[in-house]
């Protein structure tokens, strides 16, 4: 039962079981908060259903109560409740309020008996309908309230709360004091003062209290009550000054003042008069009030058209005058003088008009011309309405002379310009001006001046120069008439056109009534543009001029030189024109009949892209101007100058006439437009497809046909041809053809198959490998046809077998057996016909017995193709043995004795052939061998090297033969997948010259471009570093950038060439470096000759090679004399060579570049020597060439690429080590003519 607690009992109510229930009472329990049990209360079943608690309870405490049925001693399930007892309420309840933040701080403290949690405060305004309210909880026993509103009376309690049960709340009350008002309005009137103002709206108040008081008068303040949020103060001394405080009050609690000051009006000044006027100033005066506090005078003006008033600075009270100065002439001013008191002015000022008279003009400028003057002065300062101006001739000419007037307005900017205009006067005639300006109807001073109108120029002027007097201009001209204009005479002005200050111009003049109308001005600059000027002149005044521009022509050159002329170029010079001029302009006229025109500033010019061995006709003109500005051109000078021969042109329409097996017949034409000199021969290079083996053939200059013989049939050629002149081969014109394949020639019919021997079934016949002739093709396969009845044709491809004939009485031709090849082991056959027995097969040919005593004829077919293929003529006849038995057994036993020694003989043969393999296949067998097992290292005593010398050298070297052989596969299983990337490809000059992976110079890779990395070349060993040296091929033109990039990211120092760039008519080595001494660029690289030393088998060039802001010095050792074929001779050339690079290098500026074509044959040979050098000056005991050549062939394939080089370093070391080196009769050198240079070697794939 809620309504039965109190803050010590409380009351529980229950209902009986629902539904029947067998019980004998209820039994009660409460916990209790003191000690020992408490014994559960039972009462019985018919008893009122409720128990009230009073004994042991705490105000505030939560009680747990649990009611249960109890039959005999059997208890239920207990049905609960918790009742929580009010607190107690708290006591000494006290609040202070904060008198400038309004802020309500309450204090209180807790019964003690009494147990809660928490307070619960809650405030309310008192009295007033939705007041303001709020409710709030804490668990301390002190709060501050923030939020109550000003000027308002509130009734607070708080209430002790335990479980929510609140006790009897303990009540205060507090009032707030009211907000401080504020002033709005404050304004003075005539003896009093208007007071507002406004309060917040959140505060309360029920009135206002207003204080004022005079100052320092020493007077009792006044205070003044009221309602209303506005008063009006009366009575009050003028121009006094009073202090103003208004309180709100509320509850009879007062706010904060709002304190201001104020005064009132002053009254004004009397008598208000000027004095002293002068252009820009006057003096104003008054008297004093009287009665009336003022602290200054206020003196203000402005002018009519203006509302602002600008305000003088302020007059002592003592001060009853002041000067009002820089006033503007011709405004209309207003004056104000007024009292001061407090920064108050009175409300009735004193005021007085004043006009200022307006300025004169001054400083005009009269501009003229033929019938107007514009009057140009500056705007007189001040006000000005509008101008006066009056005007007539000075010279009356026997006229009436009229004076006119007109009026202008004076508008316009001060301190800008003014100009009036006077039209429709008289040419050439001079004026009187006066000018006035008016402002509020006031005049200023008059202005007078003079001017003279402009004569007219109506004359037409002509400009008269020609190419041949190149120093003279002649002006021609027609009469201004005189009736158009007043004037005395013509003035005429010629000056150049970039004489800007007109020092230099020349001037003439012409009367106005003289008859000749020309001038000629002499002594002039060729080829100078001048400005002509002309005007009419009436005394001392110009006519507007009247401009003409002209430039006279340029003179000529007077010869033409040619100081250096090439196959493509030719460089003219021609001596320097007097005068003036821009360009030289070079005309000539192209092989194609096109004129061209080049233009240069320069008295020289190089004419490129020239057809060689051409005469040019070249004409030099001197240029003076451009269109836009007049140009002239002097009179032409020509020369006539051939250009040097060179390499013909491509042939044209190389194209074969006539195709054999062996041969071939083409067909060319070479025009003269590209012939480029005296053709001396065309060659025709022919060689296999993929094969670097080719042949050459000659055909005189007028030869347009030729034929090339001995072609083996069935092979792919690639031929070219090239015309030569006396500067060498020009480009290559190439046909691909493949050789057709044909039937055998037929031999005579005297070449037939002859008998050996016979029997009864068979016929042994004889034929050889040469019936047959491979002109048409080699014969790949032989077969027989063998008839007993000749007239049956015989000369289709499929022929009848042995098992078709049986058919037949008499045998038509059959085939014997399939096509065989029976030479690969001699060049005569010797075969059996009807050996077979063809019972069992029954496809294909078989050689099937023969008829006994019948005669045959045979004869043999040869095939050069599968379908291709010629017959002999028919044998003479043959006639097998009559059948006998017997003598076939006698017969055949000797044979087999016979066959069995053929096998014998033939078997003992195979294996001595077997027994002597040759050294190629022993070398191979080396190949897959680790190197731990392979000999590569052959050192040789330096005491012994001669004596070793000549046993190699023995029997045609034969030994050194040997040696080399067995460095040929060395290296060859290292993989080359890089430079094998379709990428790749086109950067190898050769297709079988490609570098190793492990050992090959990477680039620096540019944006991730797929092979940007990639060089042909590879790092190989030398004396000083495992890496002393980068051998690579000749750049290509599209490697070039490539090569000098990697000459700058490996800090290389010096380059080794080792070909010229031109051997045999063909392209070993693109020309990389500068022609001359201008800087060339490949890609980001610039290289700059720095000098050039020349000796007789080579040449040293520094370069300065720059990348951005570095420079790097890099020498170039150029070998220039190594032959086409072979090696130096003498040797001791080479060796020279090298000795000189060494002197220039030393062992720490690597890694060192080194080149030839290929980059493995003379690059090898020089690396070797260099290392041999290197040993011997460090007091070397021996050599071992061979482990030098094996140990570069490890890094870079085919390094010392043939045997003739191998011998050369030997033969070098041999000069040396006898003191030859230096020796300069040539040594007799090993020089085998079979042997193409080591390019020429990786070209043919050998």
């Amino acid at each position: 039962d809620k309504s039965s607690i109190t803050s010590h009992s409380f009351t529980v109510l229950w209902d009986p079981p629902k539904g029947q229930s067998e019980f004998d009472k209820y039994q009660i329990s409460i916990n209790l908060r003191r000690p020992g049990s408490v014994a559960p209360i039972l009462r019985n079943r018919e008893e009122p259903t409720e128990q009230t608690f009073k004994e042991g309870l705490e105000p505030g405490l939560t009680y747990h109560v649990l009611v249960k049925t109890v039959s005999g001693k059997v208890t239920s399930w207990p049905a609960a409740v918790n009742v929580t007892l009010k607190p107690l309420p708290v006591k000494d309840l006290k609040s202070v309020i904060d008198n400038r933040s309004n802020d309500v701080t309450l204090t209180w403290r807790p019964d003690n008996s009494s147990f809660q949690e928490e307070y619960k405060i809650s405030y309310t305004e008192v009295g007033v309908l939705n007041g303001d309210t709020n409710t709030m909880m804490t668990d301390k026993t002190e709060h501050v309230l923030e939020s109550l509103l000003p000027g308002r009376n509130y009734s607070i309690s708080v209430q002790a709360v335990s479980n929510s049960v609140e006790s009897k709340a303990e009540i205060c009350y507090q009032a707030t004091r009211p907000s401080s008002p504020v002033i709005e309005d404050l304004k003075p009137i005539e003896y009093g003062l208007n007071i507002s103002w406004k309060s917040d709206v959140n505060s309360r108040q029920e009135k206002y209290e207003v204080i004022h008081q005079r100052n320092e008068s020493g007077l009792k303040s006044v205070t003044t009550v009221t309602t209303e949020p506005h008063l009006l103060l009366t009575n009050l001394y003028p121009g006094a000054g009073y202090q103003i405080k208004v309180f709100a009050i509320s509850h009879s609690l007062y706010s904060e003042p709002h304190d201001y000051f104020q005064a009132v009006y002053p009254k004004p000044p009397t008598n208000l008069t000027l004095e002293n006027v002068t252009s820009n100033s006057v003096v104003v005066r008054w008297i004093e009030p009287v009665d009336s506090i003022y602290s200054e005078f206020s003196i203000r003006y402005r002018t009519e058209e203006e509302s602002r008033w600008y305000k003088l600075p302020p007059v002592k009270r003592t001060m009853t005058e002041a000067e009002v100065v820089d006033l503007t002439p011709g405004e209309k001013y207003t004056i104000q003088v007024n009292t001061v008191s407090f920064n108050v002015e009175s409300a009735r000022p004193l005021v007085l008009n004043h006009t200022v008279r307006p300025n004169p003009v001054t400083d005009i400028a009269p501009l003229v011309d033929s019938t107007n003057v514009t009057l140009e002065f500056p705007r007189p300062e001040g006000r000005i309405e509008y101008y006066i101006i009056n005007w007539s001739p000075l010279e009356s000419n026997g006229e009436e002379i009229v004076q006119r007037t007109r009026n202008m307005t004076g508008k316009g900017t001060e301190g800008g310009s003014v100009r009036a205009l006077v039209e429709d006067l008289m040419p050439g005639v001079k004026y009187q001006f006066d000018i006035r300006t008016v402002s509020y109807g006031l005049q200023s001073d008059v202005t007078t001046l003079s001017a003279r109108t402009m004569p007219l120029i109506l004359s037409e002027v002509l400009v008269v120069n020609n190419a041949h007097l190149t120093d003279t201009v002649t002006l021609r001209y027609t009469p201004t008439p005189q009736a158009s204009s007043h004037f005395d005479r013509y003035r005429f002005s010629l000056v150049g056109a970039g004489d800007t200050s007109g020092h230099g111009a020349l001037i003439k003049e012409k009367g106005a009534n003289e008859t000749e109308s020309k001038v000629t001005f002499s002594n002039l600059t060729p080829g100078r543009l001048y400005n002509i000027t002309v005007w009419t002149v009436a005394d001392r005044v110009l006519s507007q001029p009247l401009h003409r521009q002209d430039r006279l022509y340029p003179e000529h050159i007077t010869k033409i030189n040619a100081t250096q002329i090439t196959d493509t170029l030719i460089t003219l010079t021609w001596d320097k024109p007097p005068g003036e001029y821009n360009a030289f302009e070079v005309q000539y006229l192209n092989t194609e009949g096109i004129l061209i025109q080049n233009l240069t500033q320069e008295e020289t010019i190089t004419i490129n892209e020239l057809k060689p061995h051409r005469n040019y006709t070249f004409t030099v003109v001197v240029r003076s101007g451009m269109e836009a500005t007049i140009l002239r051109k002097s009179l032409p000078i020509s020369a006539v100058f051939i250009t040097q021969e060179s390499i013909p042109g491509k042939v044209e329409k190389f194209d074969p006439i006539d195709v054999q097996p062996s041969e071939i017949t083409f067909e060319w034409s070479l025009p003269n437009s590209e012939q480029n000199g005296v053709i001396l021969k065309f060659t025709i290079t022919y060689g296999l497809e993929s094969s670097y083996h080719t042949q050459n053939k000659n055909f005189k200059a007028d030869d347009f046909r030729g034929t090339i013989r001995n072609l083996l049939p069935g092979k792919t050629y690639v031929f070219s041809i090239q015309a030569e002149t006396r500067v060498g081969y020009g480009p290559e014109a190439i046909w691909k053809q493949k050789m057709p394949i044909l039937a055998p020639p037929k031999p005579s019919d005297q070449v037939v198959p002859t008998e050996v021997c016979r029997t009864s079934t068979t016929i042994q016949i004889r034929f050889r490998k040469n019936y047959f002739s491979d002109q048409n093709g080699p014969v790949i396969a032989y077969t027989i046809i063998i008839a007993e009845d000749d007239t049956k044709n015989a000369s289709g491809l499929e022929m009848p077998s042995w098992r078709d004939v049986q058919a037949y009485s008499v045998w038509p031709p059959y085939q014997v057996l399939e096509p065989y090849y029976p030479f690969k082991n001699g060049s005569v056959e010797d075969f059996t016909i009807g050996t077979e027995d063809c019972e069992g097969k029954l496809t294909g040919y078989c050689n099937g017995p023969l008829k006994g005593g019948t005669t045959y004829r045979v004869k043999i077919r040869a095939f050069t193709t599968s379908d291709k293929f010629t017959d002999t003529h028919y044998s003479f006849s043959i006639q097998t043995d009559q059948d006998t038995t017997p003598l076939i057994i006698g017969i055949t036993i000797p044979s087999a004795i016979i066959l069995v020694l053929l096998v014998v003989v033939l078997l003992l043969r195979r294996n001595k052939i077997l027994g002597r393999k040759p050294t190629e296949n022993r070398t191979n067998d080396t190949l897959s061998l680790p190197d731990s097992i392979i000999e590569t290292s052959r050192p040789i005593r330096l005491e012994n090297f001669a004596e070793h010398y000549r046993i190699m050298s023995a029997d045609s070297d034969f030994r050194f033969s040997e040696e080399f052989e067995e460095l040929k596969h060395v290296g060859r299983e290292q993989p080359c997948t890089f430079a094998d990337l379709s990428c790749n490809r086109p950067k190898n000059r050769f297709t079988n010259i490609l570098p190793y992976d492990h050992s090959r110079f990477k680039l620096q890779p540019v944006d991730d471009e797929e092979g940007s990395d990639y060089i042909n070349a590879n790092y190989v060993p030398g004396w000083n570093s495992p890496r002393e040296f980068i051998v690579t091929q000749g750049p290509l033109h599209s490697t070039r950038d490539d090569f000098w990039r990697m000459c700058w990211e490996s800090n290389s120092r010096a380059i080794v060439m080792l070909t010229r760039c031109i051997e045999k008519g063909r392209e070993k080595c693109d020309h990389y470096w500068p022609y001359d001494t201008m800087p060339a660029y490949y890609g980001d690289i610039s290289v700059t000759i720095l000098n050039d030393s020349h000796y007789p088998d080579w040449s040293i060039t520094e370069f300065i090679m720059a990348r951005g802001d570095t420079q790097r010095v890099i020498r170039h050792f150029h070998f220039t004399t190594w032959p086409d074929f072979g090696v130096p001779n003498p040797p001791t050339t080479l060796v020279r060579f090298v000795r000189a690079f060494r002197e220039r290098i030393s062992p720490e500026q690597r890694p060192i570049v080194v080149h030839c074509s290929a980059g493995v044959g003379r690059s090898g040979t020089f690396i070797a020597l260099d290392r041999i050098l290197q040993s011997l000056n460090h007091g070397a005991d021996h050599v071992d060439i061979f482990g030098i050549v094996w140990a570069m062939r490890k890094e870079r394939v085919w390094m010392v690429q043939t045997e003739q080089q191998y011998i050369c370093i030997h033969q070098c070391l041999l000069a040396v080590l006898e003191g030859e080196d230096n020796q300069t009769p040539p040594r007799e050198i090993h020089h085998n003519q079979g042997f193409e240079d080591d390019e020429g070697i990786a070209e043919s794939g050998m």
